[in-house]
């Protein structure tokens, strides 16, 4: 059985087999849901994050309502969504509580990637997915080598592969029916290794506590031992050295959580400064909102904010058209664009976090508003992969002509 560590004198996270999932057919529907899902998400955020109380129910509303199965291509019975809706989709999200948004991530990174497997690993994991059920991450690992390079073990025995190690930052694992793993077999190649939730000898801990982001669960998962079928192994190893779409991919999916979160911090700022905010004693109006200093930088921030929003778009495009082409040229392409709204996106969501209070004051920071999780969320957040790598090599490709390595977070 998978043991899960109870935090915070929490009941057990118990992940459930899905009943009913919808399957969303369209674009549109994927939105309308979206928005539908995110209004209830939303109710809870502020009591989630200041008691880390873990969104079981709101993670079991996505999959009921079909937004785990949106990964799954049209030839899978999929509806084959676009970039930009997917993006969009993740903004609206993460707009409400961006700690629920960040739980799926990682369930379309890896979906993105079983072509590396075979036609009927495909269609096992597409099918499963349409039935709501999810994917978590154990990919990384907390010590001082760089990511990908795994301790955790796999050795080949008959029919699989037993596979033991400590893993870290395992987002959305505590409420995963699969746990992808990383490790390398006996021949040093990287593969993932899908994990059935309630496996024996997988042990999930929830140890996160960091100050943003904080019911995402994002702790430690142990394995001793754990045996993984053959079926459930997939060769990361054959990904290849050209340009790589799945790293753009979830650059995109994290630019997204960071744009929703500076929208919903830009949404609260405008309330609170319209219903709450007081005049300052030199200001010539009786009514903050009218301070010309407080119009001025509000607008520069709603400028940024829609700078940020076109970079999304654009970027959503750029990968509709690698999928379209599928060559090397639209992949880098992808990968540029990517990088430019991950960039701003990361920019923005800290800017406006953290110019809330300026633009508001003392009163603002009282924890019954509980503000200052946007800062926290978007600081923690935006530390996923540096921003200075992103900088470097977007300039190093305008200026030298050099593109960046295959693996890059580019």
């Amino acid at each position: 059985m998978t043991m899960t560590t109870k935090a915070n004198d929490q009941e057990a996270v118990v992940t459930k087999p899905v009943r009913n999932a919808h399957v969303i057919r369209s674009d549109t529907e994927a939105l309308s849901i979206a928005q539908e899902v995110a209004e209830v998400i939303r109710q809870g955020a502020i009591e989630r994050d200041q008691n880390r109380r873990l969104p079981q129910a709101e993670v079991e509303l996505l999959s009921e309502r079909g937004i785990y199965g949106l990964c799954v291509p049209k030839k899978f019975g999929g509806p084959g969504i676009s970039g930009v809706t997917l993006g969009n989709l993740f903004r609206i999200l993460a707009a409400a509580d961006p700690s629920v948004a960040q739980i799926p991530q990682n369930h379309f990174c890896w979906a993105a990637v079983l072509w590396l497997g075979t036609p009927e690993q495909e269609a096992f994991f597409f099918e499963c997915f349409l039935r709501g059920e999810r994917l978590g991450n154990a990919a990384s690992e907390n010590s001082r080598k760089r990511p990908g390079d795994h301790d955790t073990t796999a050795r080949k025995v008959a029919g699989g592969y037993q596979v033991s190690g400590k893993k870290f930052y395992s987002t959305g694992a505590l409420f995963a029916h699969w746990i992808p793993v990383f490790a390398n077999d006996e021949e040093g190649r990287s593969n993932i290794f899908f994990i059935r939730h309630g496996s024996e000898g997988l042990q999930i801990v929830d140890d996160w506590a960091g100050m943003g982001q904080r019911t995402t669960a994002s702790g430690t998962t142990l394995l001793k031992e754990v045996f993984v079928p053959d079926s459930h192994v997939i060769p990361f190893y054959k990904i290849g050295e050209g340009s790589q779409i799945w790293t753009a991919l979830g650059g995109y999916i994290h630019g997204a959580i960071d744009l929703g979160i500076a929208e919903e911090a830009l949404a609260d700022l405008k309330e609170y400064i319209l219903t709450k905010g007081r005049p300052w004693v030199e200001n010539p109006f009786d009514e903050h909102a009218k301070e010309p200093f407080v119009i001025k930088r509000f607008g520069e921030l709603i400028v940024e904010l829609h700078a940020a929003q076109a970079l999304l778009r654009r970027a959503g495009e750029a990968i509709d058209e690698y999928y379209r082409l599928l060559t090397e040229s639209s992949c880098l392409d992808a990968r540029f664009a990517v990088a430019d709204f991950r960039y701003l996106a990361s920019e923005v969501a800290v800017k406006i976090s953290n110019e809330l209070f300026p633009l508001t004051g003392a009163r603002a920071t009282l924890h019954q508003y509980d503000l200052d999780r946007h800062w926290r969320n978007a600081r923690t957040h935006t530390l996923h992969d540096p921003d200075r790598w992103k900088a470097y090599h977007i300039g190093n490709y305008f200026l030298n002509g050099q593109p960046p390595p295959p693996k890059a977070y580019v």
